[in-house]
Formats: C-alpha cells, structure tokens, sequence
C-alpha cells in the first residue's frame, strides 16, 4: 500500500514511524514532513505541501493515488480535508469538518456531551467580554477555567486560582490578543479537580476500537508551573486507573457521543480523543479533541503490537466491526510496558510570556548518544542546513523510552534528553514522576 500522512510534526514522525514497520506499506510519503523524520527513515518521501492548502493536498493525492491518507493536525481537519477527499473517493482517516466539531468548537462539543449524557463540567458560553466580565463576579466559585471556543494549538485554556485571574484570562483572549488575535466566543467552565488521563479512540461513524491512554504534563515548568503548551512530555499507559475505568469511558463516553453524533447526521469515524479528569464525584469529560494527540501519540503507538494498517482502513471504510471479527480482537494488542515521552523545544516557547520563540539553534548530539530497540527519537520543529539540524519551531524533538518498569522507562528518556543540545532547550525534568 502507498500511504500519505498529513502533517509535519513529532506525531507525524511516530505515526510515520509506526506505520514503516507495516509489511502492507510499500511507500511512505509525509506532507509536508519535515527533514529529520525523512533522515531517520529511509525511503520515506515528503512533499511540500502547506497542511491548509486543500487545493495543492488533493492535487498531489489524485497524482499519487495512495492508498491511505491519515490526516494528523487538526488545522487539515477544521478547513475540511476528510470531506474534499471523500468526493474525490480517496480513503482517509479522520473526521468530516462537521463531526471536527467536537474540537474546533468548545461550545458544540458541550452542548453533544450535555444531550448524550456524558459528564462534563458546567459552563456558561459568552460572546461579549463585559457579560464574561459580569458572570466572573457575581459567581459563587472562585476558581474557574477560562476557554477559547476555537483551535488555539492547546494554549486558549487559561485555569484559574481567583476571579481576579479568571478576569484577567478573559481580557487578555478577547481584546489582548493572547492567542495573536482577539477571541469572540469562550465559555466559562466549572474548576474541577483530580487526574487528568487521555483516551483515544479509533471511530468508523458508528463502531470503535480503543487504542489507550496517556497522561500529558500540558504546563511549560515542573510542578504543573508556568503557561499552557501543546505538551511537555507524557506517560503511558495512565497509572491512575482501576479495574472497569476503560470500560467506563467505553460505555458512558464514546459510544453515546458516537450515538449523539450519528442521529445528528454527522457521523463520527477517525481518532476520538477524550480528554477526562478522575474527581471525587467519579470520570468528566473535559474536553474532545479529533486527532492523535501531540505528544501523547509519541508514546502510544510505540506501545502498540499491532500493525495499525488494517485497523486504519477498517475506520476509513466504515468496517471496525468487521475487522474485529475477523481478527478475533476487541481492541489492537499493547505491549505490557510503560513509556515515557518528554519534549525539548525552543527558548521561549509558547511564546506567550512576552518573549519571541528562538528559531535557527543548532541541534548537536553527544558522540555516545546512541538509541536501543525501546528508545525512539522523534522530531517536530526542526530544520537541516547543509546536514546540520537546526531549530524550526517551539517544540524541537522528543525522546520516548519503554521499559517494563515506569521508572527505568523514565531514567532511560531523560538520559537520552541530557545528550541532546541547542541554545535556550527547555524540558520539564518530572514527566513521569511519581507524584
């Protein structure tokens, strides 16, 4: 099979990773890719092609009629790349632009999770930054988090401690320009507090397979410190969960929102991933989002047994059921094993303490720098310049490690991590610690 992948970053390269070990795959092409994902898999192609740009994607695809596209970002997802390669009849995995919903609009996803019967946290939805104003003063609670309704690359939820904070998160997205511009639509949502875990689900519109959970460190310093970012670092599988939690989140989360959203006429197929907090009142769903996760792929699929291809094009084509007959598994097979994934970016990432985000650093390694079998490099934001790596984008690169110990799986990233270099990196040193 010939597979195309949309996107350019560290998901991008382990689901490139993970798919290059399929013995169905016979070419590989990443659009746009980026230069270290393409050195350290031979063969691999990447085309040149901006994520967006759904006039030059479907023009490429219809030239090399791959297969398979897997779409990774949810900026391809939220201009409607499913549904132009659909009429086109090319197979791809992921969401139509209506089912995206679920993650280009906070608002939208509360209102199916509400209908469905998913728990969730209440929420007040505004579109006037005086009535977000007003609600944050008269309310009974002092702490509260602040959302953008919109995509903001995992940077538009603000938590807050006080109302004075909540007030100031709602100046700075709605006439500050937070995010790069002003925000016109948040809602408000109740605090909740507990353990945050990530589910993925492989959706076909009415079926699903699960693929795992993870758990993600979203703050920029140790200590949950520090401003939101796309993530930091991760671990897998979550240590927090009990016997009947996964079939929990089977029961009361996908399959009623896979319902809700097939009697709405929009069918949910590609990856559901939940976004839940263990509370004292039992599992919430704090938010969806449509795509693999970024960091949380880089270590999920590493974890995964299984060849993902056939499971993919079960999705695509409506036929998850099916496929699970066939192969006589409820779910793909994980390795019993623990991985940790931590993230090195760039010197002022997120950018959004006031200080620019460093591009053009070079990336050098130390000579004894060497990967094992359960050890695996993972490059995002990087550039090559005459075979020398240099920094492209907030987050550079990140190391996974697996071992059958959570805490070895750890001391073998981080050992890694400490012979990587480049002016300014910035790396949580407590992904994965036991709290």
């Amino acid at each position: 099979m010939k597979i195309l992948i949309l996107g350019s970053g560290g998901r991008e390269h382990a689901i490139a990773y993970k798919l290059s070990r399929s013995s169905l795959v016979s070419d590989l092409i990443v659009a746009p890719g980026n230069p270290g994902m393409k050195a350290t898999l031979p063969g691999l192609r990447t085309k040149n092609i901006s994520v967006t740009d759904l006039e030059g994607l479907l023009e490429f695809a219809l030239s090399e009629k791959p297969d398979l596209t897997i779409v990774g970002p949810e900026a391809s997802l939220s201009v409607g790349v499913v549904d132009l390669f659909q009429q086109n009849n090319l197979l791809i995995v992921g969401p139509t632009k209506a089912a995206g919903q679920l993650e280009t609009s906070k608002a939208f996803a509360k209102k199916i999770m509400f209908a469905a019967g998913v728990p969730t946290a209440d929420y007040s939805e505004f579109t006037n930054q005086q009535a977000a104003l007003d609600f944050i003063i008269k309310s009974s609670q002092e702490k509260m988090v602040v959302k953008c309704d919109g995509l903001a690359a995992g940077k538009g939820v603000v938590v807050c401690q006080t109302k004075e904070e909540a007030k100031n998160a709602v100046s700075a997205l709605m006439s500050e320009k937070l995010l790069g511009e002003n925000v016109d639509h948040l809602i408000i949502e109740e605090f909740l507090e507990g353990t945050e875990v990530s589910a993925f689900a492989l959706c076909d519109g009415e079926h699903f397979t699960f693929l795992g959970t993870a758990c993600d460190h979203k703050r920029l310093r140790d200590g949950n410190l520090g401003p939101n970012t796309g993530g930091m670092g991760v671990f897998a599988p979550a240590r927090c969960l009990e016997n009947g939690d996964l079939e929990w989140m089977e029961t009361h989360v996908f399959s009623p929102m896979l319902k809700a959203m097939k009697e709405l006429g929009m069918p949910f197929s590609g990856i559901l991933f939940a976004g839940l907090m263990k509370t004292h009142d039992g599992w919430k769903v704090l938010e969806f989002n449509v795509r693999l996760g970024d960091p949380e792929t880089q270590v999920l699929l590493p974890l995964i047994e299984d060849d993902l291809i056939p499971w993919f094009k079960a999705s695509a084509i409506g036929e998850i059921k099916k496929h699970q007959a066939e192969c006589g598994q409820k779910n793909p097979t994980r390795k019993k094993e623990n991985g940790v994934h931590v993230v090195m970016a760039a010197s002022g990432y997120p950018g959004t303490e006031g200080v620019s985000v460093r591009l053009g650093d070079e990336i050098s390694f130390d000579p004894t720098f060497v990967l094992s079998d359960s050890d695996f490099l993972f490059y995002a934001g990087v550039d090559a310049v005459e075979n020398i790596f240099k920094t492209k984008g907030g987050r550079v690169l990140g190391i996974t490690s697996l071992s059958d110990s959570a805490e070895l799986a750890r001391e073998s990233a981080y050992h890694k991590i400490s012979q990587i270099h480049f002016f300014g990196a910035q790396f949580r040193k407590d992904i994965g610690a036991k709290a």
